[in-house]
């Protein structure tokens, strides 16, 4: 018989190892959107097609870094100062539905638009987008179709006249089918003070996850275009006429029945050159999963 010590331990030792087993191990699915949460996916970013902008990699684990690598901060009057951005990430969590519309149904480009007002940064109104102009800009696609590519895209145009410039941009896309295609793009244009913004720090993030897929393609864009300006208030005629063609030609990709999803990318990246011609700095965060 064990001494009384030794039988103690024993059995307590036993109740330890009896309620890991029953425990078992923690797992998650991808895809949800709570805007509130912190994000736990980590995107495994690849460069663009061949002629695509410049690529910057992010990863977004955890509370998201400061602003997009690839987004250079302009010199204006005032000094640019590097600060934590407070926005966080959306999280890409299962249980998003479905898409279930005729995915070459015209329509399929959403476009808004966000005029700041506050130039003081008023209390009270730091955190609101329509004031501020600092638009959260999502683009959500789950394609669960076999053997069809589906491209939806959204645009938002910014203009920020304040002291801080802090847009967040997102793209997330998912398969969960057979020899299907999926192609999100999320694409936002920022116009800020040239004199008052102290504060740059963009935010855009990109990611494409497979479930239960196979042979699909899958591919997440995050395009972020930002510039100083004199009067954000106003919206530059090439800037504007640049928005509506690259418009117009995500309307005619999404319309194709027959196109495939290099095909695509390589129309988007065309119009995206112009983008570049204009000024500013284009950020293009991209994420591809292909099983």
């Amino acid at each position: 018989m064990l001494p009384r010590t030794r039988m103690a331990r024993a059995l307590a030792s036993a109740a330890l190892i009896g309620g890991l087993l029953a425990t078992g191990p923690t797992t998650s699915t991808a895809q949800t959107t709570d805007p509130s949460a912190t994000p736990t996916a980590t995107a495994t970013l690849t460069p663009g097609p061949s002629g695509s902008p410049t690529t910057a990699t992010p990863t977004p684990t955890g509370t998201p870094g400061a602003a997009d690598a690839s987004t250079a901060t302009p010199t204006p009057s005032a000094p640019i100062v590097s600060a934590s951005p407070t926005a966080v990430a959306t999280p890409f969590v299962s249980n998003v539905p479905c898409a279930s519309d005729d995915p070459h149904a015209p329509g399929g480009v959403h476009r808004e638009e966000r005029r700041g007002d506050d130039e003081d940064n008023q209390p009270g109104n730091d955190r609101d987008e329509f004031h501020t102009g600092n638009g959260r800009n999502l683009m959500v696609i789950h394609n669960c179709t076999d053997s069809q590519l589906r491209v939806r895209a959204n645009i938002q145009v910014n203009t920020i006249p304040g002291r801080r410039v802090e847009p967040l941009n997102e793209a997330y896309a998912e398969g969960t089918c057979t020899s299907c295609q999926t192609l999100a793009i999320a694409l936002q244009i920022n116009l800020y003070s040239a004199d008052r913004a102290t504060t740059v720090a963009p935010q855009n993030y990109a990611i494409a996850i497979n479930t239960s897929c196979m042979g699909c393609l899958t591919v997440s864009r995050a395009i972020q275009y930002n510039q100083p300006v004199d009067d954000p208030h106003n919206v530059p005629d090439d800037v504007a006429d640049t928005v509506n063609q690259l418009e117009a030609e995500l309307n005619s990709v999404q319309q194709d029945p027959d196109i495939a999803l290099p095909d695509a990318e390589a129309r988007l990246n065309d119009v995206l050159q112009r983008f570049v011609a204009l000024g500013g700095t284009l950020g293009d965060q991209r994420d591809e999963k292909h099983d």
